[in-house]
């Protein structure tokens, strides 16, 4: 199972117990067609953006400051805990903890900004879990485990062939079955993205204050113009409105 061959060993480690965390499991699509250094490009890709993700979003910060605090005191290179938190399995599988709950949309569609800034043939399949779970002492996903990881792994297994996205929950909301139906229509959208498109969308998701047009447009060496067509026709005004939705219940 997708996953949850990653916690051989935890019997023999101390683990901690957290009664929600979001886990993210992925996989290539069309893996089998990439070069080997597109490859390795790509999981690289994945992995940066899951440290963005999490300095973003903040859920390790917010939800594992005591944890992390503990261990890192005496710790070298404690300060980059977090950034361990990625593992890479059968050469195109990735997992890794990211968002709050209502984010995971969020940062699901940053996973595949990121990929497709790279080029049409980079794409990721991806499933949320959401539950309880235990990390250990070590700062690896690899001896983590719980419903979280157990949901998102089952997830990716079961996606079918024309769907991208999916999530599920230890203990689904009244608003499970709206929250997967966004899912579904987010995925469609932003699987039309163009590089351009998803390079833009990549750098405007994570901002932390309202987009600014014309400085993004600097930050990417394009004018403000082409970057509210890049918005405009990559369905932005549509994920924006799920989004809020998600994020602020309204």
């Amino acid at each position: 199972m997708v996953g949850r061959t990653m916690a051989q060993s935890q019997s023999q480690t101390t683990r901690h117990e957290y009664p929600e965390i979001v886990v993210f499991t992925g996989d290539l699509v069309g893996s089998s067609k990439l070069a080997p250094t597109d490859l390795a490009k790509a999981m690289r890709e994945l992995e940066l953006a899951s440290y963005e993700i999490v300095r973003a979003l903040g859920l390790l910060k917010s939800r594992f400051t005591e944890y992390v605090g503990e261990q890192a005191r005496g710790t070298p290179g404690a300060s980059r805990w977090e950034e361990r938190q990625f593992s890479a399995f059968r050469g195109d599988g990735w997992q890794c903890i990211g968002a709050e709950p209502e984010q995971a949309l969020r940062a699901a569609l940053f996973f595949r900004a990121r990929l497709g800034a790279l080029g049409r043939s980079f794409d990721t399949r991806i499933s949320v879990g959401i539950g309880s779970g235990w990390l250990t002492e070590q700062p690896s996903l690899n001896l983590a485990s719980g419903p979280a990881f157990e949901l998102s792994g089952r997830g990716l297994d079961s996606l079918p062939h024309s769907q991208r996205f999916t999530i599920a929950w230890e203990a689904a909301p009244p608003e499970a079955p709206l929250v997967r139906a966004i899912f579904a229509l987010a995925d469609e959208i932003s699987r039309k993205w163009t590089p351009r498109q998803a390079q833009v969308f990549a750098a405007s998701l994570l901002a932390r204050e309202p987009l600014n047009q014309v400085k993004l447009g600097e930050a990417l060496g394009v004018t403000q113009q082409t970057v509210a067509e890049h918005l405009a026709g990559g369905g932005d005004w549509a994920l924006q409105e799920a989004l809020k939705v998600l994020e602020d219940g309204k």
